[in-house]
């Protein structure tokens, strides 16, 4: 079974590009409400993506960031040998001249790559329902090292409430277990509310187009 491959029928079409462009003006623009302001012109500015799928949100993410800084540092990780090999393709083919790194690693190891205090915007998509709990809090307080003071995350990810919403979260882990081949866990809005504020984090949420998947933007204490 090839998660990539199946996967990539739902995450490589033209609605999926409209999604995640809607989904990045919306997180950035949520810090608003935060009296936050990110600042992607910085010189040295550099953003992290985390569970990239395949190279359909690669390009999608590389083409929003340099509309607003062509000399920004991107970096782009997965665990997945396919999906990493597909986007180093996109990289060297389509944006070669760019500062990119395409890296195959589990996430609770970027600190052994990345330095402290060095990123300034982490981005990700469905990507916490990957962890448990426990190793949720260390993925946490990993990416609160990474980011630089008033670093920021922006991530959609469901967390539902009630017993409706627990239901349809049951229905996603059996078809990610049957269908991708992946263990997925469910994370309440209540617990990753506790989670995001225990690790250091002001959080602001809201609702995307599914009413028990949440768009967050977070930004480092």
């Amino acid at each position: 079974m090839s998660y990539y491959k199946n996967f990539k029928i739902v995450i490589g079409t033209p609605l999926w590009r409209s999604y995640l462009r809607w989904a990045y003006k919306k997180c950035i623009a949520d810090f608003n409400k935060l009296n936050f302001f990110p600042n992607f012109t910085a010189p040295d500015f550099t953003c992290l993506l985390c569970g990239v799928g395949n190279e359909t949100t690669a390009d999608e993410f590389i083409k929003f960031i340099i509309q607003r800084n062509k000399k920004a540092r991107i970096i782009i990780i997965d665990l997945g040998k396919e999906q990493i090999h597909a986007v180093k393709n996109l990289a060297e083919k389509r944006y070669s001249s760019l500062k990119i790194t395409v890296k195959q690693i589990n996430a609770l190891e970027l600190d052994s790559f990345i330095k402290k205090a060095s990123i300034d915007w982490i981005e990700t998509d469905g990507f916490l329902e990957f962890f448990d709990k426990n190793s949720l809090q260390k993925l946490l307080t990993i990416w609160h090292k990474l980011l630089k003071q008033k670093g920021f995350i922006t991530l959609r990810e469901p967390s539902s409430q009630g017993n409706i919403g627990k239901l349809i979260d049951l229905l996603r882990i059996w078809i990610g277990k049957v269908w991708l081949g992946v263990k997925l866990y469910l994370h309440n809005k209540k617990e990753l509310t506790a989670l995001f504020k225990k690790s250091g984090f002001i959080i602001n949420n809201d609702s995307t187009f599914i009413p028990t998947f949440k768009r967050y933007s977070l930004i480092k204490e």
